[in-house]
């Protein structure tokens, strides 16, 4: 099996810090895998709330979480605060990856690198829907694409 390659971009369009709570603790005393994918999620809606949109408005179109692939690079524990970074990745006609490192704050650590490939999505038409253009303006004016 190939292992997942993941690489950041220099620079982040978000950061977010956030303490490790007991419930993001699994049996192995670390950062669960379930955990991150929560902690993933919350620092992208707070991504997008930073832009003026929501997972449910995008330009007038929602996002559905279509990949995520995450690969561990050392272990966080309970009280650890760790900063998450979002930068946009690749992007298509109808959506874009969403780019995260997580890094322990302390320690300077990274904890994991992920990637979400979100796909633009017309919840009324229950469809696949283009970028919208609101997006895409995005993208241009910070040299995505």
């Amino acid at each position: 099996m190939g292992r997942i390659r993941i690489s950041f971009p220099d620079r982040a369009w978000f950061t977010y810090e956030l303490p490790l709570r007991i419930s993001d603790i699994n049996y192995g005393n670390h950062l669960g895998h379930d955990a991150l994918v929560s902690i993933l999620h919350e620092v992208r809606m707070r991504f997008l709330r930073s832009l003026g949109m929501s997972e449910t408005d995008v330009g007038g179109v929602g996002m559905i979480l279509g990949e995520l692939a995450v690969t561990y690079r050392n272990q966080a524990f309970y009280g650890d605060v760790l900063r998450v970074e979002v930068a946009v990745g690749g992007t298509g006609s109808r959506g874009c990856d969403l780019l995260y490192r997580v890094t322990d704050l302390e320690s300077g650590n990274v904890v994991a690198l992920a990637r979400t490939g979100l796909i633009f999505f017309d919840y009324e038409g229950n469809k696949v829907a283009p970028m919208p253009e609101v997006f895409r303006k995005l993208l241009r004016e910070r040299g995505t694409i």
